[in-house]
């Protein structure tokens, strides 16, 4: 996987928290989006042959502790010379954050975000209908190993039609739909409560977005980096 230079682009006025929250955001969607990447280990042992998915096996996510648990574990297991690395950062008006980092994540990462900043309102709704469907049909503290024969047929229906809809609004790419369906064994309760959670994380990047405090860049969409090309193409169709 290419490692190149990524730009996060900051303006107006930032306090810690806000830079303190930014920090903790990026690197847990980006933990996300790297393990439903193109990566893979250069090794032949066969035990590291699915080097995330015992990760997502762990979990029973109910929320809470175990979705943070998730996502720590996730940035554990990616390679030091892959995470985000801090290049530089200029506070100004406008400023930026320079980060050498994978530019295939950065890039598919930097989609997402700018899809959710383009509809933040009916997204948001939409978080809160399957949020509120998903209680009623009490399957927000469900575990999600539970057999989908054991579900009924009416929480299937809504399952996977939120599931659906949440990948057409945040505009998830192919690669990771079905890295992530994968990954879950094809536990489409799992994909959905993985989805919401990175939703939750998701949001404040785009608010600050949308609030012009914060743009990031998408490094597949430069044209001047034409070494990246390749991996801008697997996050189409």
């Amino acid at each position: 996987m290419n490692i190149g230079n990524v730009i996060l682009k900051l303006d107006k006025e930032w306090d810690m928290e806000e830079m303190a929250t930014l920090s903790k955001l990026y690197i847990q969607c980006y933990s996300l989006v790297f393990s439903l990447s193109d990566f893979a280990l250069k090794t032949n042992d066969e035990r590291a042959f699915d080097w995330f998915k015992g990760t997502y096996a762990n979990y029973p996510w109910r929320g809470g502790f175990s979705a943070v648990n998730f996502y720590n574990s996730l940035y554990a297991k990616i390679p030091y010379e892959q995470r985000p690395i801090i290049i530089e950062i200029r506070y100004a008006s406008p400023g930026h954050i320079k980060l050498k980092e994978a530019v295939l994540v950065a890039g598919m990462l930097a989609g997402i975000v700018a899809a959710i900043t383009t509809s933040i309102d009916n997204v948001h709704d939409t978080y809160n209908k399957i949020q509120s469907g998903m209680s009623q049909r009490k399957l927000t503290k469900l575990e999600v190993n539970i057999k989908e024969l054991q579900l009924k047929q009416e929480q299937m229906k809504f399952i996977r039609d939120s599931k659906k809809q949440l990948i057409e609004e945040l505009e998830i790419p192919k690669l990771m739909q079905s890295e992530l369906s994968r990954r879950s064994d094809e536990n489409e309760l799992m994909d959905l409560k993985i989805l919401m959670s990175f939703y939750r994380r998701l949001e404040p990047l785009a608010l600050l977005q949308g609030n012009e405090k914060l743009f990031l860049v998408n490094p597949n969409q430069n044209s001047s980096n034409n070494s990246n090309s390749a991996d801008a193409e697997k996050t189409r169709g």
